[in-house]
């Protein structure tokens, strides 16, 4: 009974899907933003207890700001979720000008000039803004193949579905859960790797940095592979526009002085989550405060 009910359940979500895919592919942009606003305020009502975590987080992270202005950071956040979403199933409509009038980078050749090293490139970001539209047109407007590490999602048609948009302009796409090897490959190649590394890792395997003020578990798998491989880090966050549009300024994280030091994977991991906070510091209501980012506490040493 319990495999028909999930497999009931399965077949509705990828309906609901399909059908917002066909609605985004058939509206203007400015629509598609008034809808996306729509679905974040349904997701923010749908639960509790999600959006509960997602204030703590705020308030915790600033301390500073009245709770009327958390929750107004708060609302914004889940209308980002939504606008990023709805904007994603629209990309298999999106022609070429459309997509660079959408999205500008200030000084994409720096992941040109980085990639003539011949070590690759790894492209990090957040899920900040609208990240499926910054790791999907990295490769499409540098002409440099893209392997985007992404965590799959529990229901597999819609997962399919989606990584089918991401994957539109021949981008790869590779599990977290098996990206070690493909990483390597890639690189070695002198291809471009892209991922989010502003996720709670795991408490025992990875490592904890200030974020924030308050210690987080954080993948040190980027910093892991840059220092093997000496490949360049290149970050980058898409930051939308009054007029619904993104612009990207692109910067390297430098690693050259802490190679022989004994904390390199550390401070690596210290210096991309730096950049990242100052980004969210700047504009917080496109990150997306709702994922429990300090879920793990540091082990007490002794």
């Amino acid at each position: 009974m319990a495999h028909i009910i999930n497999n009931i359940e399965e077949k509705l979500v990828t309906g609901i899907l399909a059908f917002f895919c066909f609605i985004s592919q058939h509206v203007s942009g400015n629509t598609r933003i008034i809808i996306g606003n729509w679905i974040g305020d349904f997701l923010r009502l749908l639960s509790k207890k999600r959006y509960n975590i997602t204030l703590n987080n705020i308030t915790e992270s600033f301390p500073e700001k009245s709770i009327s202005e958390c929750k107004h950071i708060a609302k914004l956040s889940y209308r980002n979720l939504g606008i990023t979403m709805f904007e994603l199933m629209a990309i298999p409509s999106m022609t070429e000008n459309e997509l660079k009038n959408k999205i500008v980078y200030e000084n994409i050749d720096l992941i040109e000039e980085k990639r003539k090293l011949g070590k690759g490139v790894i492209l990090l970001s957040g899920h900040y803004g609208n990240w499926e539209l910054l790791a999907y047109t990295a490769g499409y407007f540098t002409d440099i193949p893209v392997t985007i590490i992404v965590k799959p999602q529990r229901n597999k048609t819609t997962d399919k579905i989606l990584n089918s948009y991401r994957t539109h302009y021949n981008n790869k796409i590779v599990s977290m859960y098996k990206a070690a090897r493909p990483i390597v490959s890639e690189l070695r190649k002198g291809n471009m790797i892209a991922l989010l590394a502003d996720q709670s890792a795991t408490k025992d395997k990875d490592v904890f940095v200030d974020f924030f003020g308050r210690p987080a578990a954080t993948y040190e798998s980027p910093a892991s592979m840059a220092l093997r491989l000496d490949a360049p880090i290149v970050i980058g966050f898409s930051e939308r526009q009054e007029d619904g549009t993104y612009r990207v300024q692109l910067r390297e994280i430098l690693y050259d002085d802490i190679k022989d030091s004994e904390d390199a994977i550390k401070i690596l991991t210290e210096r991309h989550v730096k950049a990242l906070e100052q980004q969210i510091r700047k504009r917080p209501e496109l990150w997306a405060w709702q994922h429990k980012r300090w879920k793990h506490t540091p082990r007490k040493k002794g």
